[in-house]
């Protein structure tokens, strides 16, 4: 009996490790029964599948569109035994214009004999920290107490759900309950085999050693706040890597502590944050209750010696102007 499984995301919850890992080690999978369909050569992540609702770019997009895959996917394996693992976080958009109609999707994969959905979810604050720096890759992002202030106001963060009630309502529309599994961020990664172990558990596969890819950290956030300070030197432009290490140097020269030690938000910003999550997510909880007894997503705080935005000393700029003319020298003797 043949199933499918929609692996959604969400963003920022190793995402990228887990689809690496799927596809190294595809023929490995395979022969423990479950498929992880290569159905584009140039992406780990089967983000292809979901250009009919969302104008991703075009290099993701396959000849004949999302709802042909699909189908072409059901024709290939839904009469078969096996798992077949469909991977991409773009299924998670919320924004409008960006949503996915699942029930369109549930219909292509109807030839399957069972359809799950598996979604991770992530302690906003952390995932709203996430969020910035990732975006801060491409463009530069909002600054912190604005994007803070939209997010709680919107439920939503560069079309991402904040408020993991909206995400389940969608998925409600085409999913039953029991169909629909979350796993909470945190717990999955400190499990045996990390995240991918934990993936692997739910779906019942044990493949036995795999090969790791990107050492298990594939698209690592840098520390939240060299990228503010290289944001605010850059803008309005995005900020180069060569300035956020510059200005990881800085903060650590400065500090003495790991850049890890930083938290994008002030403290009055984090009681903010925490004071959103909880009740929203004490109702997911409530509300898969009957299906999943026990989840919930983790509600921590920075530790009490975190450096929070308004730590920021005047000589982490001067420590930090002084990596970035040492990088620049660097770069102009090289030339020389």
């Amino acid at each position: 009996m043949a199933r499918a499984i929609l692996h959604i995301g969400t963003h920022k919850t190793a995402t990228t490790t887990l689809q690496d890992s799927f596809r190294l080690n595809a023929a490995l999978l395979a022969r423990r029964g479950l498929i992880y369909p290569q159905i584009d050569a140039r992406h780990s992540g089967h983000h292809g599948l979901v250009t009919d609702w969302n104008p991703l770019p075009a290099v993701y997009h396959l000849p004949g569109g999302s709802m042909a895959a699909l189908r072409g996917i059901a024709a290939a394996y839904g009469a078969g035994e096996a798992t077949v693992l469909l991977s991409s976080e773009e299924f998670s958009r919320g924004a409008p214009g960006e949503q996915v109609d699942f029930a369109a999707v549930r219909a292509a994969l109807a030839g399957f004999a069972q359809i799950e959905v598996v979604c991770v979810l992530r302690e906003q604050w952390r995932f709203l920290q996430s969020v910035y720096v990732e975006v801060s890759k491409t463009r530069p992002p909002r600054r912190p107490p604005d994007l803070l202030s939209d997010a709680l106001a919107g439920d939503m963060a560069e079309g991402l759900w904040l408020d993991y009630n909206l995400l389940y309502d969608h998925l409600l529309t085409a999913f039953a309950p029991k169909e629909i599994r979350f796993l909470d961020f945190d717990q999955a990664v400190r499990a045996e085999g990390g995240i991918v172990g934990s993936l692997l558990s739910h779906l019942g596969c044990d493949p036995g050693p795999m090969q790791v890819a990107g050492e298990g950290r594939s698209n690592r956030s840098a520390p939240p706040l060299p990228v503010w300070g290289a944001n605010l030197i850059a803008e309005p432009y995005a900020a180069p890597d060569w300035l956020v290490q510059a200005m990881l140097g800085g903060f650590e020269a400065e500090t003495g502590r790991p850049a890890s030690a930083g938290c994008l938000w002030s403290r009055a910003e984090m009681l903010r944050l925490l004071a959103y999550a909880a009740p929203r997510n004490a109702r997911l909880s409530a509300r898969v209750a009957p299906v999943q007894p026990g989840f919930s997503v983790t509600a921590s705080t920075p530790p009490a010696d975190a450096i929070h935005r308004e730590d920021i000393s005047p000589g982490f700029w001067m420590r930090g102007a002084r990596w970035m003319f040492a990088a620049q020298n660097r770069k102009a003797m090289l030339a020389a």
